[in-house]
């Protein structure tokens, strides 16, 4: 991992130098995939400021905090980026996990028995010609209706070559 410090408005010591390289590198045991870390520290009247921008894997994190001391600026800079690495992580977990359970589902979908789901119907009462009519209208492959002429549960339905089956239900 390449680290880049620069400082505006202070002087870099060798000592803050070594301890911003201390714990960016730290943040490096929790993911593998650091590029690079740019770290700005910079002071404001009686600001300090650690500005951070790593490039993880092509993802960019940002973080910046600040307080009266430098090396407690560092310190909660570093506790947000971990929070934020956290989080990349377990964004980039789910999305092999839904990489994996896809792959699955396509590879287990033909082993997979259909799943039946139960309806409550009441039918109504049609005549033949007009339970004809209501399929063509509907475009559905079969139609359930009480018979107007015997009161019995009928089901009128479309074969492949385009003609109609009547079943009569006793």
């Amino acid at each position: 991992m390449k680290i880049t410090i620069s400082a505006k408005n202070t002087e870099l010591t060798d000592a803050i130098k070594g301890y911003v390289e201390k714990k960016i590198g730290r943040l490096e045991r929790k993911i593998d995939h650091i590029i690079s870390s740019d770290v700005v520290l910079s002071v404001e009247k009686y600001r300090h400021i650690a500005n951070v921008k790593m490039n993880i894997a092509g993802e960019i994190i940002k973080a910046e905090e600040s307080s009266k001391d430098m090396y407690q600026s560092i310190d909660l800079v570093y506790e947000v980026l971990e929070k934020q690495i956290e989080k990349l992580k377990d964004k980039m977990r789910s999305k092999k996990r839904g990489a994996k359970s896809e792959s699955f589902a396509q590879n287990s979908a033909s082993s997979i028995e259909p799943t039946i789901i139960e309806e409550e119907f009441i039918p109504k009462p049609l005549t033949i010609e007009e339970a004809m009519i209501k399929l063509d209208e509907d475009d559905k492959h079969f139609i359930v209706f009480n018979s107007a002429e015997n009161g019995k549960v009928c089901v009128l339905y479309r074969k492949k070559n385009g003609d109609f089956g009547y079943i009569v239900t006793r």
